[in-house]
């Protein structure tokens, strides 16, 4: 393409991207299609309403209580059969794709109870005695089951009732799949736990995944959306400028060699009048939409059938970024349909009752003023006199930051009902963090004084807002006030009532804290044996602690590994078992099945062999049996390990008992590692094989 021609197709391009002139834009469609943003498309029966704005990731049903959860954002968010927001919670960590949060420590059962709070095990129950299909039976006696493994154990966690208990399955530890990939839509999105067992299917599921079906269905199915007439606003360049420029010179030499591949795509996008069927009614609507080759198609708009969980359901709809924006010119469209991106219901008119509507108080909205919560929300139910409770955001979670090279992140907010009508009580949640269990707190006002208060206020200049002050996320209730402003004017409401639900938050600790103090704790113990206790006491808080746990455990054993050490080191073996048998007593149980990371590994097996080094010569069997059963453990595999220490001390624990086969194998993987001959022909532990020819064989091995 010689130059003059390049340069008259660059413009020609150029000119192309600029919307059109108003002259050139054909006439207006008839205003009964209102835009989806504008919340008000219906047909006689029905309405379109749109629920949540920002993209979202999935989709799922509870058939008992013909509810629904999305989740988008970062949040599950709880509907009613007609699109009524219910509530809203940040995604935990540790949920599965059950839609349970199982952990070692704790279990949320959120999604089926409404609870947030997290909740204490019954006693683990032994399963290792079931055959095959008692255990089969006894997990589908569940509602839900999922599994979990470390490297010596295997367990069920098993909720019925609104009870979870663990049930111990290390004999079938080998079948114990923790990763155990669904292939649904929202799998790969969402990246949750997915466990099973081998050979086990679950007899029933507490949830149904929806999965989104093409807007707009072509024959032979019947077509349930149909454009009338298109409005032409950009025509869209899929690769830009310079990937036109390049498709339309290289592109169409490399075509006409016989390289496969199609060339860069132009096509309009629009304003799409849309009739969209359901049943027997006709819902008008504009959607933006592009027209290729005199074709419509839908492809940032999904259709989401309920119909197959729940017989009878709304349709529901959701429109999202037709890509993940990494194309030139992808972002340019964006601001022509950000306000349609979220989730729709389609439902009867009038299903769901404006909440609180006495307009003799105006609007108004509830606020959070404290200190950050970081990139959680603050959330709360708004309760009424003669309303159904309203569920809200008090305050956003804090703005992501855009990551170079990706799109812009679409906000993620529910369509809040308007508040008219003064409250009773609010109950309010935070959380600052993941590891912290969420602050719930619940504020009573007096009808009469509050009625008067917002009547006051409710013919001033801006809107009205119920502030909740909290200048300390972890302080008393007496810091917190609540009062009514509207521009400058402000007032306290009288008489309101505040309390912490359950347990009152305690001062949080940071991570920096509390590792200080067991240190400090530590350090005091090395220094005198006297302080041992008070380690002991400090390690036990955190380990059972549900909050930290997780956390510190890795911390919390290198603690101990460093005091058994020490105390070896002087010869004071009885502070050493008494750590031992606190470990194993208080702490292990509680931080055994979440190992975090090799540290904690290789420190867990620094326990064991320092014990291994005094219990036998210190005539307590017993120990040294419970550091088998318990750290080491059948699934040990010598061949991995990496701490030469462990290994020898295990050869020695082996010779002693007498367990010839398990000695040579230890024996060799600790020569492996570094041990010399001499360490084991110096020890009387081995006095038995001094002259056994496989034991030397292995130990003088090069």
């Amino acid at each position: 393409m010689n130059r003059s021609l390049l340069r008259t197709f660059a413009l020609l391009t150029m000119s192309a991207m600029l919307p059109l002139a108003a002259g050139a834009r054909p006439p207006a469609p008839p205003p009964d299609y209102p835009r989806l943003s504008d919340n008000t498309a219906a047909s006689q029966n029905l309405e379109v309403r749109k629920v949540l704005h920002g993209q979202v990731e999935g989709l799922f049903a509870l058939p008992r209580t013909r509810q629904l959860v999305a989740v988008a954002g970062g949040y599950l968010w709880k509907f009613g059969p007609h699109g009524e927001l219910l509530d809203s919670l940040r995604v935990p960590s540790g949920i599965h794709t059950s839609g349970i949060v199982f952990t070692p420590q704790y279990y949320t059962d959120w999604v089926y109870s409404g609870d947030r709070q997290r909740k204490a095990y019954a006693p683990t129950v032994d399963g290792n005695r079931l055959s095959q299909g008692e255990l089969f039976a006894e997990l589908d006696r569940a509602e839900h089951v999922e599994f979990g493994r470390n490297e010596t154990s295997a367990w069920a966690y098993l909720l019925s009732g609104g009870k979870a208990w663990v049930l111990d399955i290390t004999r079938w530890r080998d079948k114990v799949d923790t990763y155990c990939r669904q292939r649904t839509h929202s799998d790969e999105k969402l990246g949750w736990n997915a466990t099973c067992l081998d050979g086990y299917r679950p007899a029933r599921k507490g949830w149904q995944e929806i999965e989104p079906e093409d807007f707009y269905r072509s024959p032979p199915d019947a077509s349930h959306a149909r454009v009338v007439d298109f409005e032409r606003r950009r025509l869209h360049l899929e690769e830009g400028i310079s990937g036109q420029l390049l498709g339309a010179t290289v592109g169409v030499a490399l075509k006409a060699l016989g390289v496969p591949g199609n060339l860069p795509s132009r096509y309009w996008f629009g304003d799409a009048s849309t009739e969209l069927r359901v049943g027997g009614e006709v819902l008008r609507f504009k959607a933006f939409i592009p027209r290729e080759d005199g074709k419509y198609h839908f492809p940032n708009m999904a259709w989401w059938d309920l119909s197959p969980a729940l017989p009878g359901a709304n349709p529901w709809f959701t429109v999202h970024p037709r890509s993940y924006l990494h194309h030139p010119g992808e972002e340019a469209l964006l601001r022509h349909y950000e306000k349609e991106i979220g989730l729709y219901v389609v439902r009867p008119r009038g299903a769901v009752p404006a909440p609180a509507t006495d307009r003799g108080t105006g609007t108004w909205r509830p606020l959070f003023n404290g200190p950050t919560t970081h990139s959680y929300a603050v959330s709360g139910n708004v309760e009424f006199a003669a309303a159904p409770a309203a569920h809200t955001w008090l305050r956003k979670p804090e703005a992501r930051q855009r990551i170079a090279g990706l799109g812009p992140q679409i906000p993620m907010e529910a369509l809040w009902p308007a508040l008219r009508e003064p409250p009773v009580a609010l109950t309010l949640q935070w959380t600052a963090s993941s590891e912290e269990e969420e602050t719930r707190l619940r504020i009573d006002l007096p009808a009469a004084p509050t009625r008067s208060a917002f009547e006051r206020l409710a013919g001033g200049k801006g809107p009205v807002e119920l502030v909740v002050q909290v200048p300390d996320l972890q302080g008393p209730v007496s810091g917190i006030s609540v009062l009514l402003r509207s521009g400058s004017l402000q007032q306290a409401l009288p008489g309101a009532r505040i309390a912490y639900l359950g347990q009152p938050p305690r001062p949080a600790s940071t991570r920096a804290e509390t590792l200080r103090v067991l240190r400090e704790a530590n350090a005091a113990a090395q220094r005198s044996p006297g302080a041992l206790p008070a380690f002991l006491q400090a390690a036990q808080d955190l380990a059972q602690d549900l909050q930290r746990a997780q956390d510190l455990s890795s911390d919390i054993t290198h603690a101990y590994a460093q005091l058994v050490n020490h105390f070896n080191g002087q010869r004071d073996f009885a502070s050493s078992s008494r750590l031992v048998r606190h470990y194993l007593a208080q702490v292990y149980p509680h931080v055994g099945k979440y190992r975090r990371d090799d540290k904690e590994v290789y420190n867990v097996g620094v326990i064991a062999s320092q014990t291994l080094a005094f219990a036998l010569h210190t005539n307590e069997p017993d120990l040294a049996q419970a550091v088998m059963a318990t750290l080491i453990g059948s699934g040990f595999d010598p061949a991995v390990q990496t701490n030469a220490t462990l290994m020898y001390n295990l050869a020695c624990y082996y010779a002693l008992t007498g367990d010839k086969a398990r000695m040579l194998q230890a024996a060799a993987r600790a020569r492996g590692l570094g041990k010399p001959p001499s360490q084991f022909l110096q020890d009387t532990d081995f006095d038995r094989y001094r002259q056994d020819a496989d034991f030397l064989q292995v130990v003088n091995a090069s």
